[in-house]
């Protein structure tokens, strides 16, 4: 008697156990059937009355429906380039694929831009300097000048507008080399450089009687160019240096 009770018990814990494994299964299927179901029955429920009931009919509509809603609900997760990018390889359009490629492309060369932005700007922070030379060829940098005794309390994002603001493309980063895009200052008798000029800038160094200009800019410190008639300091202070589209690398 024990023995046939014992029995009973494990043949019940068993299939205790296969329900709730086949419950656990199903589980994530549950909302996709009860939604099918209110579907089906609205579709009956709509065509009841006089007309017979196209209970086939009802069932594919309610699932197309019901898939609609699933497939959505899934795109809603991708991003709109995995979403074209799968329309285009199913669909099979070529010049969707193309322009994809083209759009992947440009994208990937922004992240990879960006994230050389953010190597100059943890330099900066460390050394106080920018190095022209991990710049790369053609970027656009601007440079915020102030009044040496106004320097400590400038800073890009603060309301002291900077005495003076030079714009250089770079043209050979490593030694230097840039071409003037505009030189803005906010004092009328104030030297200015000529656009399209083109010299060297950087951080002018005297040394045994010799002067030359290194590739960097040094917070707090004067710029150093040369466009032909010797080099030269401004009489500014350098508080931030922009490069590309605002971003700042110091200051």
């Amino acid at each position: 008697m024990a023995r046939k009770r014992a029995d009973e018990i494990a043949d019940l814990t068993n299939r205790l156990r296969a329900q709730t494994e086949l419950y656990m299964e199903a589980e994530p299927l549950l909302p996709i059937a009860e939604a099918l179901r209110e579907a089906v029955n609205a579709r009956l429920i709509g065509e009841s009355g006089s007309t017979p009931l196209d209970v086939d009919g009802a069932f594919d509509a309610a699932l197309a429906e019901v898939a609609e809603r699933i497939i959505a609900s899934k795109l809603e997760t991708l991003d709109a380039e995995t979403v074209l990018r799968l329309y285009a390889d199913h669909v099979g359009d070529d010049v969707l694929r193309e322009k994809l490629g083209r759009w992947a492309a440009a994208k990937t060369e922004k992240l990879e831009f960006e994230r050389r932005v953010d190597a100059w700007r943890q330099a900066a922070s460390r050394s106080g300097r920018v190095e022209l030379g991990n710049i790369d060829e053609g970027v656009r940098i601007a440079i915020g000048m102030f009044d040496p005794l106004h320097v400590g309390r400038a800073r890009k994002e603060s309301s002291i507008p900077p005495s003076r603001t030079t714009t250089f493309r770079l043209l050979e980063p490593a030694r230097g080399r840039a071409e003037v895009i505009n030189d803005v200052s906010l004092e009328s008798d104030s030297e200015r450089l000529t656009p399209h000029a083109r010299g060297t800038i950087g951080s002018l160094i005297v040394e045994g009687g010799q002067e030359w200009l290194e590739p960097a800019l040094q917070l707090h410190g004067p710029l150093g160019y040369d466009f032909g008639a010797g080099p030269a300091n401004s009489r500014e202070v350098i508080g931030f240096v922009e490069v590309a589209d605002g971003v700042v690398v110091l200051g």
